[in-house]
Formats: C-alpha cells, structure tokens, sequence
C-alpha cells in the first residue's frame, strides 16, 4: 500500500466513525477546522451546523409586512 493509499485510507475512517448530530456546536467548528478546506467532511459540518439554527427568511408568502416576499403571478 502507497503512502498515499494509506492516508486516504486513514481519512476515510477518521470519517466513518464521526455523529454528526450528536457533537455540540463546539465540537461541529472544531472538526470542521480540522477537515481539510473544501472536503465532504467540512461541508456535511457545516451544513450540520448551520442546519440547526433557523431561517431568517420569512416562511409566510403573503406576509403584508413584507411585499417583497409576496408571490407574483
């Protein structure tokens, strides 16, 4: 096995063995920061991360208070 094998073996089970849905915030922007720029792993942290907090879209369509968000049509 090539030294490279090796590392990408090693990464891929680094990876296996992580709950997402189980880390604190803390810990989601610690192995975020650890995974390498632009990985799946970085990302599926993210999106954990940011997943957890809520949208600060407004939900309703017709909302007179925002006639931006109103549907054309």
């Amino acid at each position: 096995m090539t030294n490279l094998e090796k590392r990408v073996a090693k990464m891929e089970q680094a990876g296996a063995d992580v709950d997402l849905k189980s880390m604190s915030d803390e810990e989601l922007r610690a192995y975020a920061a650890k995974c390498p720029s632009g990985s799946s792993e970085m990302y599926a942290a993210v999106l954990a991360l940011v997943g957890r907090r809520p949208s600060a879209f407004p939900v309703v369509h017709d909302d007179p208070e925002r006639p931006w968000a109103r549907k054309q049509g």
